[in-house]
């Protein structure tokens, strides 16, 4: 091969090596000032989604297994209530402006007197059971065969009968002791005379009923209450 030809061959080979290097894409860094057609595509960018609880569908947050639903300060009442802790008709009375019953009672007495009014205002039947049992013996508190108090009132205040706030009126009323028990209302004793025996009970129940009791009956047969002189609890009872 002649030197011509040689030199020919070598700028051949030399414009083949060029052109495979331009169509070879660069491994390297892409340069900032390309056009954007030059740059590869890439997938949009999507924001991190939140957690989903488990047991949910659809990404909706489940509060109960979040720990929302957990009972707080707010919830307290609603929470009392379903067990009975703030549903009965004593919660409802005004507060009592009474002074402490003339003469004064013995501490026991007037101990689980405050009491029993405390608990039954709090709707607390908890408490009230616990009062009943305090000195080791039931409260006769109906003339059917029941034998749990507590339950008893509560099917009372359930059927609308408010036997708490009735508990609580008639021991803030005036009593009467015959032998070692201490009664509320005092008319259970001395009985129904007069028309302010009447206006005493008033509120406790309707008046027309207070009337057919002095009437018809000249005895009080509504709810009274007894506690001896030690401070237990002995009767919560209305009826013959």
């Amino acid at each position: 091969m002649n030197r011509l030809t040689r030199l020919s061959v070598c700028v051949a080979a030399s414009l083949v090596a060029c052109t495979e290097r331009t169509a070879t894409p660069a491994s390297g860094p892409v340069d900032a000032g390309a056009p954007a057609s030059a740059v590869a595509p890439t997938q949009p960018v999507v924001p991190d989604s939140p957690p989903v609880a488990p047991g949910t569908a659809g990404g909706a947050v489940d509060l109960t297994d979040a720990g929302m639903n957990d009972a707080g300060a707010g919830d307290a009442g609603a929470l009392a209530q379903a067990s009975g802790g703030t549903d009965c008709s004593a919660a409802k009375l005004e507060a009592s402006t009474k002074a402490a019953p003339k003469p004064p009672l013995p501490p026991a007495v007037e101990s689980m007197r405050t009491r029993i009014i405390a608990a039954a205002r709090a709707c607390d039947y908890t408490e009230l059971g616990r009062l009943v049992d305090e000195k080791g013996k039931s409260v006769r508190f109906s003339f059917g065969p029941d034998e749990d108090a507590v339950a008893f009132w509560k099917q009372q205040e359930a059927k609308g009968e408010p036997t708490l706030a009735r508990i609580v009126q008639v021991l803030e009323l005036p009593y009467a002791q015959e032998g070692d028990l201490y009664y509320w209302p005092s008319v259970h004793i001395t009985g129904f005379k007069t028309e302010k025996d009447v206006k005493m009970l008033a509120g406790v129940y309707p008046k027309a009923a207070l009337e057919s009791m002095r009437k018809e009956l000249g005895s009080y047969l509504g709810l009274r209450v007894g506690i001896d002189k030690d401070g237990d609890w002995q009767l919560a009872a209305a009826g013959d």
